[in-house]
């Protein structure tokens, strides 16, 4: 029996893949209650419904809300992605998801790799990842269940195509009897604490619920209608404007590449059903004319506004996905940071009242991830030693947040690297991006000085040969898509 006070009805405002994923998970661990969508306009500029990469902790949300990576593939809807190649970010190097090195490594590989570093026998880093490898190479394996293979310590992510996976989400909706309908906003009715009491749309009808959940984009109409507040990241997360360009599909490939351009960045991102071409650039400096030839005339221009909402829920109003945060499209963050909102909202589901204690914490662990999110893009552009073109040298006088500022203070100068409560990033994926940009500390930790320098350089030797011969033994990412699905 549920609680007397317990939340009894729940309505999910949104169109699109975030409102969706709301839905189903809500529906699914509180299956006792009422659970509604309503399905609003689409908003263009919501990227976490539109964008097709996601992280490896999109595998954690398809558990909890019962869907099955076969499912997925088998229906197009998604295939692996296991790294991207940045290519001109000053050097050209892979962040792909796993640990360096062979397994049994007695110290932090990265304390190795620079002790190598300083006798001048380490390669670039990405040269010890096994994903980077397989990433470089095309290929594509599930991690090995052995401990001791060098294929164990590595994820992957899924690239999804958007419309194929909102319609597999439609589908699980509709077994689980969510119910949906659609309209358009006319107003809403207060409860006595302040909160939305029933939302009033513009035909007429009328919806109550206990709790709102806000997934219709940037504008956060339920949420704005409560309170408005924003917190701009622009100086740190500088892309205020994003072309999109989709053409049909071809060759899979388990992994994106994004490349630094005078004016910005573009990525190109290829999948068997649909591959998506973005361009990101910031108007002010960079004007639309370049980007647009990149290109072509028929690619969508989406207005960015970078920031977040620092009360994303408030009262018994929660607001996720990009009506929440607007994270820059650059890491594949959007729907991992609106999965994770879910089930953070999940585990910490307060009763009716929607007490302050409750939504205090709920706030708090978002801010914390949020803005670690926002350091780890904001590396990207801020600290990258790429100074060709005007919008990179724009990025040399722009202020670090503070946050990151302290990162890189302490890497630089000792080798530490400060690590968070809910990084969404692992510290490998941290070492990826600072290492393969050359961000190399000027002093090493104690404890890596100490290490004999002869046995690290042969350690990453042993690690390089073991890791490039990886390739050869596996099959090509669409030979091994075709076994998996039985062809």
């Amino acid at each position: 029996m549920s609680r007397p006070g317990s939340i009894r009805s729940v309505l999910v405002v949104g169109t699109g893949i975030v409102g969706l994923s709301a839905a189903l998970a809500f529906a699914r661990a509180l299956r006792r209650i009422g659970v509604n969508l309503l399905e609003l306009p689409a908003d263009r500029a919501a990227l976490a419904d539109r964008l097709p990469g996601t992280l490896p902790s999109i595998h954690r949300f398809h558990e909890r809300i019962g869907i099955d990576e076969l499912e997925l593939v088998r229906s197009g809807a998604a295939t692996h992605i296991i790294g991207t190649r940045f290519e001109n970010w000053a050097e050209d190097w892979y962040h792909a998801h796993g640990n360096f090195g062979l397994p049994g490594t007695a110290a932090p590989f990265h304390w190795i790799w620079l002790r190598a570093r300083q006798a001048r026998k380490a390669l670039p880093l990405h040269f010890y990842s096994p994903a980077a490898a397989l990433a470089a190479s095309g290929k594509f394996v599930h991690p090995d269940p052995d401990p001791d293979s060098p294929l164990h310590a590595f994820d992957y992510g899924l690239r999804i195509d958007p419309p194929r996976y909102r319609d597999l989400l439609a589908a699980h909706a509709d077994r689980h009897r969510i119910g949906r309908a659609r309209g358009e906003l006319g107003g809403f009715e207060r409860r006595a604490d302040g909160g939305i009491a029933a939302l009033r749309l513009k035909d007429g009808r009328r919806i109550e619920a206990d709790l709102f959940i806000d997934a219709s984009g940037p504008a956060a109409p339920l949420l704005s209608m409560l309170e408005d507040d924003f917190e701009d990241w622009s100086e740190s997360l500088p892309c205020d404007r994003l072309l999109l360009r989709e053409s049909g599909g071809g060759e899979p490939s388990p992994t994106d590449t994004v490349t630094a351009m005078p004016w910005g960045w573009r990525w190109q991102s290829p999948s068997p059903t649909r591959r998506i071409d973005g361009f990101a650039f910031t108007c002010a400096i960079s004007g639309e004319k370049e980007p647009r030839a990149a290109a072509g005339p028929d690619a969508e221009l989406v207005s960015l506004k970078p920031g977040r909402r620092p009360q994303p829920w408030l009262r018994n109003v929660l607001a996720i996905g990009d009506g929440a945060i607007a994270a820059d499209p650059l890491c594949s963050t959007p729907l991992h940071l609106a999965h994770n909102a879910i089930l953070r909202a999940l585990d910490l589901l307060p009763d009716r009242d929607c007490h302050r204690l409750a939504l205090r914490e709920y706030i708090r662990l978002t801010e914390v991830e949020t803005r670690r999110v926002r350091d780890f893009i904001a590396l990207y552009y801020l600290a990258s030693p790429r100074r060709y073109g005007p919008y990179w040298k724009a990025m040399t006088k722009r202020m670090l947040p503070d946050s990151l500022a302290h990162t890189l203070d302490q890497w630089r100068s000792r080798g530490r690297l400060p690590f968070y409560e809910e990084e969404s990033f692992t510290r490998e994926s941290w070492l990826a991006v600072l290492l393969g940009m050359g961000l190399v500390p000027k002093a090493i930790d104690y404890r890596a000085e100490a290490l004999d320098a002869g046995q690290c350089v042969e350690a990453l030797q042993q690690s390089a040969r073991v890791i490039a011969a990886l390739p050869a033994q596996l099959p090509t990412y669409p030979d091994y898509l075709r076994r998996m699905l039985g062809r």
